[in-house]
């Protein structure tokens, strides 16, 4: 019998954190000051690994004795999606490439892709130092104002940060990204303020000379994406960014009911309303995974879903 499966998620607290998660998905963790961060699609066995309801395992697991689930050649499980809210700036930072971070970590890279679900500011995305030399000289001059770029972000916003993009989300957003299945990230600059890592008592870590090493030089033109949408069977769909061997992410928006069907198996994560998928009930901040090959299905209800998938190269 064909089934959907729940993917609970996985909860970390943020020194940038805030509470709109909490308060719009209903997120809770005992002894937490705040969830700035869910991992609703994430298999780090022994770090972060999400459960599977019905399987009663860890994802990780699941995708390992499962091959007819997902039929996917990688020998990992290849996705990752994690909403996250702000309350100030988070620093400013850079993923590597997988090249880099094997060499230097041991670790795959993590190319973000970005989609504002609440609030509107501005976040850091790029520079203009036109070669690491100069890159290097205005970080030891603390001329930030000279080398970050920023620009304005609002709700509906996606943003495209492959491997080696400057970035950083401002104050008071909600969003959810999308990646592979890695958590590797850069610090170059923390705004000077005292933020002390509760687990250690002391400042976080920086990594200038990771971030100079693997930063991107020349930025490219950096900015939200333009979007379409089309219509097909009830279905308003948005792709955000389709990259195969890497991601394949979107949104699908129902308003009554509506049909979808993909070949590859998928993540929906429900960002607004409420509904059904099938006979499986869905509302804001939940993540169903539907089986590759598992045929249409039918979302019915007032619900918006990011799908997330993963496309052979």
């Amino acid at each position: 019998m064909k089934q959907i499966y729940h993917i609970t998620p996985v909860y970390t607290e943020s020194l940038w954190g805030g509470q709109q998660l909490s308060q719009m998905y209903g997120y809770q963790k005992e002894g937490f000051n705040n969830i700035g961060e869910v991992y609703n699609v994430m298999a780090m066995p022994g770090y972060l690994d999400c459960g599977v309801v019905e399987a009663k395992q860890k994802l990780s697991d699941f995708y390992q004795g499962n091959p007819n689930i997902f039929k996917c050649e990688k020998p990992y499980m290849p996705l990752r999606a994690a909403m996250a809210c702000t309350v100030v700036p988070m620093s400013i930072q850079v993923h590597p490439s997988n090249d880099y971070a094997l060499k230097h970590d041991n670790q795959l890279g993590k190319p973000d892709g970005v989609y504002v679900i609440a609030g509107e500011g501005t976040a850091c995305f790029g520079h203009y130092a036109k070669t690491r030399a100069e890159f290097r000289a205005l970080v030891e001059e603390g001329a930030w104002n000279d080398l970050l770029r920023y620009i304005q972000i609002k709700v509906g916003d996606f943003m495209d940060m492959p491997y080696g993009t400057l970035h950083a989300l401002g104050a008071n957003m909600v969003y959810i990204e999308f990646s592979q299945n890695a958590d590797l990230t850069y610090r170059l600059y923390d705004y000077n303020r005292n933020r002390i890592d509760p687990k250690t008592g002391k400042p976080r870590e920086m990594h200038v000379e990771k971030v100079i090493e693997c930063v991107n030089i020349p930025n490219r033109e950096t900015g939200v994406e333009e979007l379409t949408t089309f219509t097909d069977k009830g279905c308003d769909i948005t792709y955000f960014h389709n990259e195969p061997g890497l991601y394949t992410c979107g949104k699908i928006i129902v308003k009554e009911k509506g049909y979808y069907q993909r070949e590859q198996f998928y993540f929906l994560i429900c960002i607004e309303g409420s509904g059904t998928v099938n006979d499986t009930a869905i509302k804001g901040g939940e993540t169903l995974l539907i089986p590759a090959d598992f045929g249409e299905i039918e979302l019915t209800g007032d619900l918006t879903v990011c799908f997330l998938t993963y496309l052979k190269p």
